[in-house]
């Protein structure tokens, strides 16, 4: 059955009550540091982070309820506002990438169906995780709104919908901010008729981020049909707020995530050479420069290693990877690099175990520094992976390894809320 797309009644922050939106409408729940979290609430009472990450106050039986009460003040004082008539919203994104590229991309919000049992349609590449999955379950329950959408790629190769976008760039925007991390946000109002979704009811959706929200909008869906008996698809809680981004979008750009193994772990450069040269080349470097090179390398299957002594590899693969590997999984992820890192040289061939505790930085600089000051034995640096790869793993329904990609700019949460308390007119 193809996704159900369509135009809603968004819950809409009012400046005139809120002040600048600049104050109060943030990127996602999860990347935003402690440290920002309270930046930001310090901002204005109205800021996302009393929402979407809630502290409990006197009164508050836990940071869920803080949540509920935050919202239902929000709406009550008129901060959010319902727009009076069906309409899909278009968002444009000026950005300076994490290499310092300027870059513009666009998308649309609307509602979706979720899908049924065995339904294939909106499909994602990471696995869950219990603990934040309930965390986002119960603020919903709490709040009964989606805050923040669950974003998709979809195909536009004849430029249908990206033709709206070129329209609206003409136009004065509804609605302009600027979220804390320096994006640059525009958001339109469109009429229902604007814009024709039409060429998306055969295609797949691919999750690019939030697969914890979309988790969770699918069992509150089932929750609530289980509280409720309503179970023919036409209630609030059936559908679920996304954020559409064109495979072709040329502001559209997937970013790495680096791996730093920690300060204690034992690896010895000598031995991890000698297991690593059967499988890959190797060009000794240092670390002021194997960013750089790694940059310049075209095609899959390199990698930099940063080592504390300053000095540093560019490892590129020259074996097989059904080798290595093994056929145990899907070409698709046997074809990742972060699974050849994963699989292939932490595990195979340097012994590391999964369970090693690794760091995380989408930074190639603090990695590096990271390695340089003694705070991590070894970086390992990595290209990103190509959206065509991650197209390749959702429909093999292959999960890739944590952190195998980096979407930025993230959509913001706030922008539109999609609120789930009374039937859509």
């Amino acid at each position: 059955m193809a996704p159900v797309i369509a135009p809603f009644r968004a819950f809409r922050f009012d400046p005139a009550v809120t002040g600048p939106l600049d104050q109060v409408i943030t990127p996602p729940y999860d990347v935003i540091s402690p440290g920002e979290r309270e930046q930001l609430a310090r901002r204005s009472p109205y800021n996302m982070v009393h929402v979407i990450l809630p502290r409990a106050e006197a009164g508050d039986t836990t940071p869920y309820s803080a949540a509920a009460r935050v919202f239902s003040g929000w709406l009550a004082d008129g901060a959010l506002k319902q727009d009076t008539a069906p309409s899909w919203y278009l968002l444009r994104q000026d950005f300076t990438d994490p290499r310092g590229v300027r870059r513009v991309r666009h998308a649309f919000f609307a509602r979706v169906k979720l899908p049924e049992t065995g339904e294939k349609r909106i499909l994602g590449h990471e696995r869950t995780f219990d603990k934040p999955f309930e965390d986002r379950l119960q603020l919903i329950r709490a709040v009964e709104a989606v805050p923040g959408a669950v974003f998709v790629l979809y195909s536009d190769p004849d430029g249908k919908i990206q033709s709206v976008f070129d329209h609206c760039d003409r136009l004065p925007a509804d609605a302009e901010f600027t979220t804390f991390e320096g994006t640059r946000q525009q958001l339109w109002r469109v009429p229902e008729q604007t814009l024709d979704v039409s060429a998306l009811e055969n295609q797949i959706l691919y999750i690019a981020d939030g697969h914890h929200r979309f988790r969770t909008a699918c069992v509150y869906r089932d929750e609530m049909r289980a509280k409720t008996g309503l179970c023919d698809g036409r209630q609030p809680w059936d559908y679920t707020l996304m954020g559409f981004v064109a495979f072709e979008d040329p502001g559209l750009a997937v970013y790495p995530t680096h791996r730093l193994l920690p300060a204690d772990y034992p690896l010895d450069p000598a031995a991890a050479r000698n297991a690593l040269e059967p499988w890959f080349s190797l060009e000794i470097t240092n670390n002021g420069q194997i960013a750089d090179l790694l940059d310049q390398v075209s095609g899959q299957g390199s990698f930099g290693l940063a080592w504390p002594d300053g000095s540093a590899w560019l490892l590129t693969f020259r074996g097989d990877r059904t080798a290595l590997l093994g056929t145990g999984r899907h070409e698709a992820w046997r074809n990742l690099d972060v699974a050849l890192l994963h699989a292939g040289i932490l595990e195979r061939l340097l012994g590391v175990s999964p369970d090693t505790p690794l760091r995380y930085e989408k930074d190639a600089g603090a990695a590096l520094a990271e390695v340089s000051s003694g705070r991590a034995s070894a970086a390992f640096l990595l290209r990103a992976t190509p959206p065509a790869q991650i197209r390749a793993c959702a429909e093999a329904g292959e999960p890739m390894p944590q952190k195998s990609t980096y979407f930025f700019p993230k959509l913001p949460s706030g922008a539109v809320i999609l609120v789930l308390r009374q039937p859509y007119e």
